[in-house]
């Protein structure tokens, strides 16, 4: 069996009572050096985060501080992709929680459960943030997880989504950004590139203009960078990353 941390603000022995969680002494989650190789600059050990409907989402929270953000992978990946941005938003002075969606890396959907129900992830995660202290919570999703985060932001307790290249069409029911968009009401930060053919200008100007948020822009940047490429393999990666952290420190 494995540790989990409940999504909810409640201790394990309340959480083993309304989701069924493990008992506290369970085995500890993977260790992220066996999951994703080398880490530098990350001490924080992974565990397990239950959602509502009793996926265990392996999750890693590294950093400290009353903004938290929750980062939401690309697909098909894990939370491994992100870590070489997070010690940048660590040392920012953010705390970051990072986590393989349901059917993606250690977080393999129990039977008889929603394999897509990808907003009780997101929910599952944003509650974890809240309940060890956040005052704010941002979503920051890449590509996938960019259309998954402006897909339900709109349902969740978060103070402001920032999608790298989050698509606005995908091949799935479950994840429409265009359709959610009217309904987000929290500050929106859009980063892509002008040749990315999966988010071309033409779609993040309409997604854009789709929003119902007042705080809304768009940083385009050249070439085809996409997703997290932007701000961790692109020649204007640090210059994408500074803007990223102004952009939240201003709404924290």
């Amino acid at each position: 069996m494995r540790r989990v941390v409940s999504g909810c603000a409640v201790g394990l022995a309340a959480a083993a009572l309304v989701a069924g969680a493990p008992a506290a002494d369970a085995d500890a989650a993977p260790p992220l050096s066996s999951t994703c190789g080398d880490a530098p600059g990350i001490t924080a050990q992974p565990a397990y985060v239950r959602t509502a409907d009793g996926v265990d989402l392996y999750a890693l929270d590294a950093g400290t501080g009353p903004t938290a953000i929750v980062l939401v992978h690309e697909s098909p990946a894990n939370l491994c992709g992100w870590l070489p941005y997070i010690p940048t938003l660590t040392a920012a002075g953010f705390r970051v929680l990072a986590f393989d969606l349901r059917g993606f890396g250690h977080s393999a959907p129990p039977p008889r459960v929603p394999y897509r129900a990808y907003d009780r992830d997101l929910a599952a995660i944003v509650a974890r943030a809240h309940a060890d202290g956040a005052k704010r919570v941002f979503l920051m999703g890449a590509s996938y997880g960019g259309a998954l985060s402006l897909t339900y932001a709109p349902k969740l307790r978060v103070d402001g989504v920032v999608s790298l290249s989050g698509e606005t069409y995908l091949p799935s029911t479950h994840a429409n950004p265009l359709l959610s968009a009217p309904r987000l009401r929290v500050p929106l930060l859009i980063v892509g590139t002008r040749h990315d053919h999966y988010l071309p200008v033409k779609d993040a100007l309409a997604l854009l203009r789709k929003a119902a948020t007042k705080d809304k822009r768009t940083a385009l940047y050249p070439g085809g960078w996409h997703g997290w490429g932007i701000v961790e393999d692109a020649p204007y990666a640090a210059s994408a990353r500074a803007l990223i952290t102004k952009w939240i420190r201003a709404r924290s």
